[in-house]
């Protein structure tokens, strides 16, 4: 399955999209022969080479003869065309392109004119885009369904959505940043503020996301084919103003679980064994995946040790909170790490003496390799008077047969 994964620190236009694309492998002369079956003309689309802080990618221009080609700042003195969502939904079904590009984009369309109908309190079939109703974000919309289906793309994800910051000037005024139409597709969806004082993602941009259905999640597995960078028109002095987007093959995805997880660590040289060990069980009660000293000399050779933790997101507070309170730290450290997993069941082995836990990993070979329960094993292994190794060969025995059944 090809899924088109979408990083976007300095958020998402409709322009930008247009350009990942192409630079993705979009041929720009079927796009355009493609976009030249909608009923509008007047147009032109341009890509070249830029840069923002270094960052090389491509960049697209739509360059409209008829009509003006707007920003997001326009000013409401700006004579476009205002639009309805019906006469651009009627548009794109009367027209020749792909069944599956027209659901595409009325389907981007259509989350827009919902989320301005709950902002203006109108019906959203009579909804008028102002500056999404000018060809040029036609174009984008269109363009990048058109894209979508020319790569193949079955999936989108996103891994990072900045908004930007500051106000933004359009056709109703002067609007916060995110804009209301903006606020409300991106309900219920992960994002970061306040890189920039500008407007980073767009009306048109965050319809795209939603329109398609994408995903908003840290990571994915399988195999990149392909990377790109696009190039947004602005310099920002703030940011790169660059889209990151990676086209994956998740039918030839790897037999692992790829996640991420923090690391946070201290410095400890000043604690007594006791009461490290109770600041370990501390930090497993607050929800750390696993924790372990590293043996290590400080200033003035000081043996002492650094104390690691690993924690979720949703549990990194819980961790670092621990950590500060059952330590002696005045301080700590911390990094994300990304994390390969072998795919694990756990299961049960019923034995005379009562259930052992037993955990089965899948190898890249499609092969498995098990183990038993240690706490399980051990506590057979007392109430029996036998050693572990004998309560892990007879656990082994009835193991092999219940999975041969």
């Amino acid at each position: 399955m090809a899924t088109l994964l979408y990083q976007c620190p300095a958020g998402i236009s409709g322009d930008m999209n247009l350009a990942a694309l192409v630079a993705l492998g979009v041929d720009p002369t079927q796009l355009e022969s493609e976009l030249r079956k909608l009923p509008y003309s007047g147009w032109s689309l341009e890509f070249k080479q830029d840069n923002r802080h270094g960052i090389h990618g491509l960049n697209c221009t739509v360059i409209v003869d008829e009509e003006s080609s707007h920003t997001h700042e326009s000013s409401e003195s700006d004579h476009h065309k205002h639009r309805t969502y019906r006469e651009i939904r009627e548009a794109i079904e009367q027209s020749e392109i792909a069944k599956a590009v027209k659901s595409d984009a009325i389907a981007c369309f259509k989350a827009l004119a919902e989320a301005e109908a709950a902002v203006h309190g109108v019906e959203p079939e009579k909804v008028h885009f102002h500056e999404v109703g000018a060809i040029d974000s036609i174009i984008d919309i269109v363009g990048s369904a058109i894209g979508w289906h020319l790569l193949g793309v079955e999936r989108v994800v996103c891994s990072s959505l900045e908004v930007g910051g500051g106000t933004v000037r359009c056709a109703h005024g002067v609007m916060p940043v995110p804009a209301p139409a903006t606020s409300r597709l991106l309900n219920g969806v992960p994002f970061s503020s306040g890189a920039t004082d500008k407007e980073t993602t767009t009306p048109t941009g965050a319809a795209l996301l939603i329109g398609k259905g994408c995903e908003f999640a840290q990571s994915i597995s399988g195999i990149q084919i392909r990377a790109a960078i696009a190039i947004g028109q602005r310099e920002d002095p703030n940011i790169a103003n660059a889209l990151y987007v990676s086209l994956i093959d998740e039918g030839s995805k790897s037999n692992f679980d790829v996640d991420q997880v923090w690391e946070v660590v201290t410095n400890i040289d000043d604690m007594t064994a006791e009461s490290l060990s109770f600041t370990c069980e501390q930090l497993f009660h607050s929800g750390a995946l696993d924790v372990w000293q590293t043996p290590a000399t400080f200033k003035k050779g000081r043996l002492g040790c650094s104390l690691h933790a690993l924690a979720t997101d949703t549990n990194l507070s819980h961790v670092e909170n621990c950590l500060l309170k059952y330590s002696r730290t005045l301080g700590l450290r911390k990094q994300k790490w990304s994390r390969t997993k072998l795919p694990r069941e756990l299961s049960n082995v019923a034995t005379p003496w009562g259930d052992v836990r037993v955990k089965t990993a899948t190898l890249p070979d499609s092969s498995t390799r098990y183990k038993f329960d240690f706490d399980d094993c051990a506590t057979i292994a007392k109430s029996e008077n036998q050693t572990l190794a004998w309560v892990e060969e007879k656990v082994q025995e009835l193991y092999l047969k219940q999975t041969k059944k």
